[in-house]
């Protein structure tokens, strides 16, 4: 069998449909499998050999005097595949197969600009999880072959081969908790104040060996962050490495970020701490970690320039002290 798998962007969302490419590999282990995915984000596929990425180039794709060329190129690449699984859902994903004429085109039952008129297997929405949304389509697609079971969700990063970080944790015997305070440009409003951070991380200093997960973009926190909570910052790592420093914690806070659903497919306890992000969409695996938030009338919210950010304003770090008490082996002092 030969089977095209479309999830374009963005990382986070890669990372959520992980581990129903898993389960539908574990299912058909003889399979073909191709991944269609943006250049930008080709790397996530490198911890799983068996995935044969089929590269969409961004740039073409985002003009709209290259973009349907760049489609006819991606669909010439996969012409040959029998099914196609839509984990995406938008119209750029959903032409590619059409234009292949690959015979059966499933989705996953979320479609934005017509994207399910393209597909011929069609599955009802539901408001859920986009883990639960992708572990359905694999769930679908087996039992159309007669399999059962592939809606389960496991951590498919676990225990896959990843390059060492070297030595970035210096307590043995105290729980390991990383911080993750930012996020991208584009998902500001999803962070956390930053005195709440630096209340959080005093409270737990003394307790567990803490470290702190900046980004490239947030050199100015790298310099004096951990001057204020004397905390240390993971080194600069390059993607994999942090991820293997993180798969070496007991725990991870983070906002609604990629950040954070790479420690849910390594397998590590996560507390979500969320103001405008939906609960349930951008929601985590049953037994995965915690989501916190306050819940006001306005939230979950897509308005981005949203200034106050009472959402998040009003989740107090001994809240979150709580629960990170009571999701992992730690005294909050």
């Amino acid at each position: 069998m030969d089977l095209v798998l479309l999830r374009l962007s963005a990382l986070g969302d890669i990372l959520r449909v992980m581990p129903a490419w898993a389960n539908l590999h574990g299912a058909f282990p003889e399979t073909r499998f191709r991944a269609v995915v943006e250049d930008r984000h080709a790397f996530l596929l490198e911890p799983l050999p068996w995935l044969e990425p089929v590269i969409v180039r961004r740039k073409k794709l985002s003009s709209p005097f290259s973009a349907l060329g760049e489609l006819k190129r991606v669909a010439a690449l996969v012409r040959d595949g029998e099914a196609s699984l839509d984990f995406h859902g938008i119209l750029k994903a959903a032409l590619i197969p059409k234009l292949a004429a690959i015979p059966e085109r499933w989705g996953d039952g979320v479609t934005k600009e017509f994207a399910g008129s393209m597909q011929n297997h069609p599955l009802p929405f539901l408001h859920q999880t986009r883990y639960d949304q992708a572990l359905g389509l694999a769930e679908a697609f087996g039992r159309s072959r007669g399999v059962e079971g592939l809606s389960r969700f496991s951590p498919v990063l676990r225990t896959v081969p990843l390059p060492d970080p070297g030595t970035v944790w210096t307590q043995t015997q105290q729980p390991r908790i990383v911080l993750v305070p930012g996020a991208s440009r584009r998902g500001a409003i999803k962070r956390w104040p930053l005195r709440h951070w630096v209340t959080l991380a005093q409270r737990l200093r003394a307790t567990c060996d803490l470290r702190w997960s900046l980004g490239p973009e947030e050199d100015d926190l790298r310099a004096w962050l951990p001057e204020v909570t004397e905390v240390e910052a993971l080194p600069r790592l390059a993607f994999w490495q942090l991820a293997s420093a993180l798969r070496q914690a007991d725990g991870v806070v983070a906002p609604d970020t990629g950040v954070l659903h790479l420690a849910v497919v390594l397998g590590v306890p996560t507390l979500g701490l969320y103001g405008s992000s939906d609960p349930v969409v951008a929601g985590l695996p049953v037994g995965a970690g915690r989501i916190l938030r306050t819940g006001i009338s306005c939230s979950p919210c897509r308005e981005r320039a949203c200034l106050r950010r009472q959402c998040l304003q009003e989740l107090e770090p001994e809240e979150v002290l709580t629960a990170l008490i009571n999701l992992l082996p730690v005294s909050g002092g």
